[in-house]
């Protein structure tokens, strides 16, 4: 029965998909750490442009941690929605209100003050805490 069942393991093993863990390893911490540090130093900047890619950039490492953790969805937001039972309902409402803002100024021609996409950006990486 031992060699039916290591035979069984050899047949079927390039068929097989490996499981993902869900979660952060050492890589993706590091690279959340490294992404935190790039954002900062464009916040510092003090230049507008500048400001407005630290949203989109804060925007988009909330997302890689939602994807990471297994979250569901084909967007930001269906993530977002899919992560509402995990995380607590204040850090929720400031996700949302960054990515209101990350849309805005994705989509929309209004204008946005600094201290608004600051505090965005400070609001989506209240999140990703290591």
């Amino acid at each position: 029965m031992g060699i039916g069942r290591g035979l069984w393991w050899l047949v079927t093993l390039p068929f097989s998909k490996r499981k993902r863990s869900k979660g952060l390893n050492n890589i993706d911490r590091n690279y959340i750490m490294k992404k935190r540090s790039e954002i900062e130093v464009l916040l510092k900047s003090g230049n507008i442009h500048e400001t407005k890619q630290a949203v989109m950039e804060a925007d988009k490492l909330v997302d890689f941690v939602f994807r990471k953790f297994g979250y569901a969805g084909e967007s930001f937001a269906d993530r977002l929605r899919s992560a509402e039972l995990s995380i607590d309902k204040n850090t929720y409402e400031k996700l949302w209100q960054g990515h209101k803002v990350r849309n805005a100024l994705a989509h929309d021609s209004i204008d946005i003050g600094e201290q608004e996409m600051i505090s965005a950006v400070r609001k989506l990486l209240s999140y990703v805490r290591l």
